[in-house]
């Protein structure tokens, strides 16, 4: 008899199962850039308001209420929008509408993983080229590759820093085949390649509402890209794809700007000092323009890792990722969850000597 493992697909035989989390529930979890800085407003509200008696009708097909807001948002037509549950399920959505088997997709590295995931599993060539050691982009080295599908991350997760724009945008506008840019991040630093992406006809741009809008429970993302590019993304997607109650809760997030302003700040005050104190204690610490810092420890970074862990303490182990061997990643956090993170690490650190 044919075995399981014999019927599944093709590439899942050299793939692992992806996993976001490392840890407990009841840790302090500075390891998957999550907003930490309370609730949006916007659930409470809507949990106040919202029509749980309706529940057991389907919501809108293709959300076209959050659409619309969307595009008000953001100064497009509803037909130039897409959202999906998270970003993720518009990561996968793309690469199943543009991949065909042997296919090639391009991206930097390090940058996210489940762009190549995704890639992989729709049987794309995957390639990925390593950024200059400065962690900055060479355009040219992408474009060489002359391939159907691209991601860039900008922010770059997890190296934490802006590409230089001029880069992104020689992208855009020169690659033969579809650009998707991932701006999880932008609302941290401003930055918004929509523009660019609209310009290059081929260019997706991707948001969420899990990190500056912290709705990462409700599983809410978008993007924007040309009425073309986005009739064909809608020929995968499945109907049904964000449940009544997120969808109201994404609209009500978009309607509280000023919340999400006051959290960026938030992020940006406590991400200064917790680079600060861990400069102190003997750490490399990058520049950073999301709500995460990108560090190298004194002591190797998947000891460190490991040790926080034991004591309800969970990080980002970066040591398999081009350029980062040794290197941890850490969510910014309320004051108080920094400070514990300190003093674990002075504990486990030669007795807190810096």
């Amino acid at each position: 008899m044919t075995s399981i493992g014999e019927l599944r697909r093709r590439t899942l035989g050299s793939l692992t199962r992806p996993t976001y989390s490392i840890a407990r529930k009841d840790m302090i979890l500075l390891n998957d850039n999550a907003n930490l800085f309370g609730v949006n407003p916007a659930v409470e509200e809507l949990a106040r308001s919202f029509d749980f008696a309706r529940l057991w009708a389907y919501p809108s097909e293709n959300s076209d209420e959050l659409r619309e807001r969307i595009a008000s948002e953001f100064g497009f037509s509803a037909d130039e929008v897409i959202v999906g549950n998270g970003s993720d399920e518009l990561l996968d959505i793309t690469s199943k509408t543009f991949i065909n088997p042997g296919d090639k997709f391009c991206q930097p590295a390090p940058t996210f993983s489940m762009y190549k995931f995704y890639a992989s599993v729709n049987f794309a060539e995957v390639c990925e080229k390593v950024i200059k050691p400065d962690f900055s982009l060479d355009p040219d080295v992408l474009l060489d590759e002359r391939a159907k599908l691209y991601a860039i991350c900008q922010p770059n997760n997890p190296t934490a820093n802006l590409f230089d724009s001029r880069a992104v945008k020689k992208v855009l506008s020169e690659a033969p085949g579809i650009v998707l840019i991932d701006e999880a991040y932008a609302d941290f630093c401003g930055s918004n390649m929509m523009g660019p992406v609209m310009s290059s006809e081929r260019g997706i741009d991707i948001r969420t509402f899990s990190k500056a809008y912290g709705l990462a429970g409700l599983r809410a993302g978008f993007a924007i890209s040309s009425k073309a590019v986005i009739d064909e993304l809608r020929r995968v997607r499945t109907p049904f794809g964000l449940n009544s109650f997120t969808e109201a809760a994404a609209i009500r997030a978009l309607d509280n700007r000023e919340w999400i302003s006051e959290t960026v700040a938030r992020v940006k005050s406590e991400r200064d000092y917790l680079a600060s104190e861990l400069k102190k204690r003997g750490f490399l610490v990058y520049p950073s323009e999301c709500n995460f810092l990108l560090c190298k420890p004194p002591v190797p970074g998947p000891a460190l890792v490991a040790a926080l862990k034991s004591e309800g303490v969970a990080i980002r182990d970066l040591n398999s990722f081009p350029l980062l061997e040794n290197h941890v990643r850490i969510t910014i956090a309320p004051r108080p969850m920094l400070v514990t993170l300190l003093e674990r690490i002075d504990h486990l650190t030669a007795g807190g000597s810096r």
